[in-house]
């Protein structure tokens, strides 16, 4: 093996001394070569080429590196390809096609489609290279039910008459979609995928297409408490696709009560969501097969199947199969189950009742503004009564001041309070009510009358007000700042100048006697001139009135007459020396005729 080792490294530094040898010297090289390892030409040769790649064919020729293609056209050449890739990542332009355009459009490419395409590829701009351009960010999430990701698709799965159906493909393909539109309510399978545990939650339904129905009712299932299913609770984030129904104000509303953060993937990036995807994949071969050899009759037969099968997988119980999670993080396969379980208490936020949510998802934000106590009263919908919440203390936030109030499930009795700033930026404060009250409904800490007296902390503006008053009456008390603003005593002790330093300004002196003027004279934009065309633009008209490409020696004689451009009014005098015989000299051989 260490010998194969040496040779390999000697026929690599052959091979570099190969290409920087001059002209007549490679033979010498090889000779040597031969002599030295014992073995024949053609073995070297095999050698070199198994070796380090290299052939004798592969001539390092005068002006490597250079091409014959223009960084512009080639930035042009790669930036139409680019352009012409689909959503879906389907090429629709290739080389040929596009060389062509850009003949056409007066770029000189004199490579061949085979030399422009290897060109794209050493500077990194083919369609290959520039798909890797957005690897793969890898993600995590901090714990089970932190971040959920959910995804609707549509089933092969049908019923009509109480009775199951697969689509076929031979009764459902894009030249019988009138077949396809036969079936009314078609069957879709929401999935949930737990990002840290790896957890599976597949649901069904039966309707005409996606709606905000049916994924309220799939989110009851999923994060509610479900007899024989040991995953449930509500995450701190969802990751979901854009959709009319993920995009509904009401479902919105709803997580935002819930206080669930809402993040929607670009469209057409589905790797940016590849758990659930997956967890797509495993539910249609791992469960949906089944369903061909033992139909089931209805939606709920189906969930109940599903909701079972999911048990099983998540615990890793199906027998003959091993279910288990497997990450390169893992020191070995656990169950999805077994990693849920990881959750802790404060971490397990437990849904409220369907009717609260139906309540909370018709819930609006109200408005509220705050008192002179820097507090507002708001009735939240797990309280009976009014309660009164103090914002003391909050940046941001003044008497008078008003402020959107939403409530918050979890807490007690929360609420979220959002006022914007003087900048619009929007400050947001959870805050829960204030229930330090006597038997009279009076606070506690509150001075009791003749007895103490307690004064209210300042406010931020507060604060700022009482630095600048300083500032402006510096070494008096608050008592003394507020008489001398009674008694319009000048800030500043009066020292402030802002009147009498007018006095002193200095103004140029101006020329008493008037300048002789000048004509004004037109402007050139306003003159006469000759239009120029582009050489580019002169070749699209001429092409068009003459009704045929320039051959290549027209197209030569055009760009070396007219290297500047080609005055507009010349252009009717071109074309018709193009329809009729022209003389053109070509440099080496004198005039000759060309049509």
């Amino acid at each position: 093996m260490a010998i194969k080792q040496d040779i390999r490294n000697y026929v690599n530094e052959l091979a570099t001394k190969l290409d920087k040898a001059p002209h007549g010297k490679r033979g010498e090289l090889i000779n040597n070569a031969v002599v030295f390892l014992g073995i024949s030409r053609q073995t070297l040769y095999r050698y070199l080429k198994e070796f380090s790649g290299w052939s004798s064919e592969r001539a390092t020729r005068e002006g490597k590196g250079k091409t014959s293609l223009s960084r512009d056209s080639l930035i042009v050449l790669s930036s139409a390809i680019k352009a012409s890739i689909r959503e879906n990542g389907k090429q629709t332009m290739f080389t040929p096609t596009i060389r062509g355009i850009l003949e056409q459009n007066g770029h000189n490419i004199s490579l061949s489609n085979a030399q422009i395409n290897r060109v794209l590829r050493n500077e990194k701009m083919n369609v290959k290279a520039q798909k890797m351009a957005n690897p793969v960010q890898s993600l995590r999430a901090l714990h089970p039910n932190h971040v959920h990701e959910i995804d609707p698709s549509l089933c092969l799965i049908y019923y009509m008459k109480n009775k199951q159906h697969i689509m076929r493909d031979s009764e459902f393909y894009k030249n019988k979609l009138a077949n396809f539109d036969k079936v009314k309510f078609k069957v879709w399978r929401y999935t949930l995928y737990d990002r840290a545990s790896g957890m599976i939650i597949p649901w069904y339904v039966e309707a005409a297409g996606e709606n905000q129905h049916s994924l309220f009712q799939f989110l009851m299932f999923a994060w509610g408490k479900q007899n024989g299913r040991l995953f449930h609770g509500v995450p701190k984030l969802l990751y979901w696709d854009k959709g009319s129904a993920n995009t509904s104000s009401a479902i919105k509303n709803l997580l935002d009560h819930l206080e669930v953060k809402y993040l929607e993937h670009e469209a057409g990036n589905a790797r940016a969501k590849g758990g659930v995807e997956n967890a797509n994949n495993i539910i249609e071969t791992q469960f949906e097969s089944r369903l061909k050899f033992q139909p089931v009759g209805s939606i709920d037969e189906l969930n109940h199947a599903a909701m079972n099968w999911a048990e099983a997988y998540n615990a890793n119980r199906l027998p003959g199969q091993d279910t288990r999670l497997r990450r390169i993080g893992l020191s070995e396969p656990v169950s999805r189950q077994g990693l849920w379980q990881y959750i802790t208490a404060e971490q397990l936020r437990l849904l409220p009742p369907i009717d609260v949510c139906k309540a909370l998802m018709a819930s609006r934000e109200q408005e509220r503004q705050v008192r002179p106590d820097l507090t507002i009263s708001f009735k939240h919908p797990q309280a009976d009564s009014s309660l009164i919440y103090s914002l003391k203390g909050l940046d941001g936030i003044a008497v008078k001041d008003k402020v959107s109030v939403r409530s918050l499930v979890y807490g007690d009795c929360a609420i979220q309070i959002e006022v914007h700033r003087y900048d619009g930026e929007a400050l947001i404060y959870r805050v829960e009510p204030d229930r330090n009250y006597d038997q009279f409904g009076q606070r506690l800490d509150a001075p009791v009358i003749g007895e103490e007296y307690k004064s209210k902390g300042d406010t931020e503006i507060e604060q700022a007000a009482k630095a600048m008053d300083q500032v402006a009456y510096p070494d008096m008390s608050e008592d003394e700042i507020k008489k001398a603003k009674q008694k319009q005593v000048a800030p500043f002790g009066g020292k402030l100048n802002t009147l009498d330093y007018l006095d002193n300004i200095e103004h140029p002196a101006y020329l008493a006697s008037a300048k002789k003027g000048n004509e004004i004279e037109t402007p050139e934009h306003l003159k006469p001139a000759t239009t120029t065309l582009t050489l580019t633009a002169a070749l699209m008209r001429i092409t068009s009135s003459i009704g045929r490409r320039l051959t290549i020696d027209e197209n030569k004689w055009l760009s070396a007459s007219y290297k500047n451009g080609v005055p507009e009014d010349a252009l009717e005098s071109l074309i018709h020396s193009f329809i009729a015989p022209i003389a053109v000299c070509d440099g080496t051989t004198g005039l000759r005729i060309v049509k």
